[in-house]
């Protein structure tokens, strides 16, 4: 399948608010780079639906055509497990690096009010957020298929116990990452820190896990249930503390051209 790749760096941004309260105290750690990611948070409007907004998704993958911006990935997330169902629909979006967000959030703001408008015949949007990313727990070299566009990604809001650093959690995920693939769990993850639009700033970062398909996350699952949950609990249970996570079907809808 095609992941959302937030692999290639912008650095810079690691000072970005939102990142910095949590890296402050963290000088000497090295951590991977970072990327924007964007997300709104949508409804539909009475009469309205997918096929509704695939026409809409559709001029909008024509506008970006025209106005020559390959360096921006999107993906449309509906809910699955949740609790509150608070949205119909959710759109992320990630930018291969600041200087890419910055211009073609400009090119959107004064070019493409047509196309908006669109998309506001179809949904009602209540959110706009942005956060930086960062990879946490790398892909398996066979994950790199684009052919399927369809995916599984799961968010969870996260907070350091007292007495412990971000620096522990890396430590802690960089294990899980040569654990995980050491066992056969599949999967890639990232840190999100929120940078701006968040209402609930109630938590440090969230964690995001992407798989690829349901097939994949309850294979996962099973090897949880042997006895794997175990070696997670030994990581992170004493240093951090993680809500219940809310898991969406995802479909991409663009990805950017690679170099």
């Amino acid at each position: 399948m095609y992941r959302i790749k937030l692999t290639a760096a912008a650095a810079g941004l690691a000072v970005m608010a939102g990142a910095a309260g949590v890296l402050a105290d963290e000088h000497e750690a090295e951590y991977p780079p970072m990327q924007v990611v964007e997300g709104w948070t949508c409804s539909y409007l009475d009469g309205k639906g997918p096929a509704d907004l695939d026409k809409a998704n559709a001029a909008w993958n024509d506008w970006m055509d025209k106005t020559g911006q390959d360096h921006y990935t999107a993906a449309i997330i509906t809910p699955y497990f949740y609790g509150e169902r608070t949205f119909d629909l959710g759109w992320l979006g990630v930018a291969k690096d600041g200087t890419s967000f910055g211009k073609g959030t400009d090119l959107w703001v004064n070019e493409g009010g047509d196309v908006g408008a669109l998309f506001m015949d179809v949904m009602k949007c209540n959110s706009h957020t942005a956060w930086v990313s960062m990879l946490v727990d790398t892909p398996d070299d066979e994950d790199d298929d684009t052919s399927d566009n369809n995916f599984v990604v799961s968010f969870s809001n996260c907070t350091m116990k007292d007495g412990y650093t971000f620096d522990d959690y890396m430590k802690a995920a960089q294990e899980w990452d040569a654990y995980s693939k050491e066992h056969g769990i599949k999967g890639v993850a990232w840190v999100w820190f929120p940078v701006a639009g968040e209402a609930n700033n109630d938590y440090e970062f969230k964690v995001v896990a992407a798989e690829d398909d349901f097939v994949e996350m309850g294979a996962n699952w099973q090897k949880y249930l042997d006895g794997h949950w175990q070696k997670s609990s030994e990581l992170f249970d004493s240093i951090v503390d993680c809500d219940v996570s809310r898991t969406y079907n995802g479909t991409m809808i663009r990805r950017w051209k690679e170099d």
